[in-house]
């Protein structure tokens, strides 16, 4: 059944009138006559009888004029709907990031979000960044942030910011005090270190091979917080965003170590699966999460 013909019938049967129809719908009257006819041969019924210059629906008109007010009340609904995701008046917006943006990058721009769009209900799940790649391949999360490179012929990834990474030790480790430390001045401690597939454990892992450094133990654990903890509880050293590591840094519960060289950078990534389509909300979050301004004071320290 063509929804155009439909209409047009409809507004024949309510308002009484081929001329006040096309009048009401913009169109000529023989453009009404035709669109009625061609619903009558489709149907294979006749929807009015006619007598004259008048007349009314038979029996078959007047279901088919009820369904019709129902679809294009329906019609008219599904519009609405539709407009009012395009315009971010209701929705739903899943960002998956892994851990450290999830606690640290992210809380500004999702309060920020929610101000411009209190209607969209929002979520964040948090993983590492195998974790997080997967659950962008099953369609699960509409924007994915990532800390680490992901090898996937399937995604599509784009650089997102800068972090800079820093070696943390007890307060009281028997380390050097003064000047730059050596590499091997660092050999024979535990390393508290991330779990193979974060982008924390890639960016340690390359920095240590970089420095020539294999350390004498490693202790694996779940978080960066983990490795901040554990490392202030007086056990090994570790490598960490230095976002993590600044409020027991303040406290004095933990130092910074300076091998030498250059400040340790990684990359944070936004990717993306190319194939499916982008929804209003996602597209609305990535150019808020663009704004350098506001990530630059997320990062304050």
């Amino acid at each position: 059944m063509n929804l155009h013909l439909l209409r047009i019938y409809v507004k024949v049967v309510e308002v009484q009138s081929f001329s006040r129809a096309a009048e009401a719908l913009d169109i000529t009257q023989p453009a009404v006559s035709k669109a009625v006819r061609e619903l009558e041969s489709q149907l294979e019924t006749v929807l009015l009888d006619r007598r004259g210059k008048t007349f009314r629906p038979s029996e078959s008109g007047r279901a088919l004029y009820e369904y019709g007010r129902s679809i294009l009340a329906l019609e008219r609904e599904a519009t609405e709907t539709i407009r009012a995701y395009s315009s971010l008046e209701r929705g739903r917006l899943t960002v998956g990031a892994s851990t450290t943006i999830a606690t640290y990058w992210l809380p500004p721009f999702l309060v920020d979000f929610h101000a411009r769009h209190p209607h969209v209900e929002l979520q964040v799940i948090s993983g590492n960044t195998r974790q997080i790649a997967d659950l962008l391949l099953d369609c699960r999360v509409d924007v994915a942030l990532v800390e680490g490179e992901v090898d996937d012929a399937r995604l599509n990834r784009r650089i997102w910011r800068r972090d800079e990474m820093v070696i943390i030790a007890p307060r009281d480790a028997d380390l050097p005090t003064g000047g730059v430390l050596r590499p091997a001045d660092l050999t024979d401690h535990s390393w508290i270190v991330r779990e193979r597939g974060s982008g924390s454990r890639a960016a340690t892992d390359r920095v240590l091979d970089e420095m020539g450094l294999t350390p004498a133990r490693t202790i694996e654990v779940g978080s960066n917080e983990a490795i901040v903890q554990t490392v202030a509880a007086g056990r090994g050293l570790g490598m960490v965003p230095r976002i993590c590591a600044r409020d027991q840094l303040a406290l004095g519960r933990i130092r910074r170590l300076h091998p030498g060289g250059a400040a340790i950078q990684r990359t944070l990534y936004r990717i993306r699966l190319p194939e499916r389509p982008i929804s209003p909300a996602a597209l609305a979050f990535e150019a808020l999460i663009a704004d350098t301004h506001m990530a630059t004071d997320a990062a304050v320290e």
